[in-house]
């Protein structure tokens, strides 16, 4: 379920090997067309594709480096247009919805425009949807009433909300710094919606109703009926 960057170097003369690559991703050493033997200007660098991009750098260190830090890798077509135009469209956060839209996607989920916000889905199943508001950006999950959440980030936005739950942020860094912990909350979601699991439903406590309403009740049964 959970995907990984994609990762492709030259077997001839790239100079790494599996174990230097091992972990940081979806890792494939063979011909990938591009070689310093029929490019001479690639000699004595480190190169291949980074999630489909030719990468060029100095150092095998900077290669990895750069490496290290890539998003997993996400084909266009998984990419629902909806929301590309959304994305397009917004000014406000942009970059903030693309990077959480990138970890969405990279955990498997599908993409939806619902209410207007990016929605994640599973076999039709809600699992989260973004919303940008005026101070921050929010991740909320549908279920996230089930999440485990031992640091204490997922956010409750009023007591009247029963099952959702929200991750916020108010920038790109915040995002970049805490995906692992996202993704971990993704994939906890994902689990709890492949379960099946329901979130128990508190019933409303009746409220007690002022003297002066009970009156009007009293004399005029139809307000009541109403109300």
């Amino acid at each position: 379920m959970n995907k990984l960057a994609k990762i492709e170097v030259c077997a001839n003369c790239s100079g790494f090997d599996v174990g230097e690559l091992k972990g940081r991703g979806n890792v494939k050493i063979g011909c990938i067309g591009k070689c310093a033997r029929k490019c001479p200007e690639l000699q004595g660098k480190a190169y291949g594709f980074l999630n489909g991009v030719f990468t060029v750098c100095d150092t095998k260190e900077d290669f990895l480096a750069r490496a290290e830090g890539l998003d997993a890798f996400v084909p266009v077509d998984e990419r629902n247009p909806l929301v590309d135009a959304f994305l397009e469209h917004t000014e406000k956060w942009r970059d903030e919805f693309a990077k959480l839209r990138l970890i969405a996607l990279g955990c498997g989920l599908d993409e939806e425009l619902k209410w207007g916000q990016p929605c994640y889905t599973l076999q039709n199943g809600n699992v989260a949807i973004l919303g940008g508001y005026k101070e921050y950006i929010a991740l909320t999950f549908f279920k996230g009433a089930l999440l485990k959440d031992p640091q204490g980030m997922l956010i409750r936005q009023t007591q009247n909300v029963q099952a959702g739950r929200q991750l916020r942020f108010t920038n790109g860094t915040e995002i970049a710094e805490a995906e692992p912990m996202i993704r971990a909350y993704f994939l906890e979601a994902i689990a709890i919606e492949t379960a099946g699991l329901k979130v128990p439903v508190e019933e409303k406590t009746e409220l007690p109703i002022p003297d002066e309403l009970q009156a009007q009740f009293d004399e005029k049964p139809d307000i009541q009926a109403a109300f």
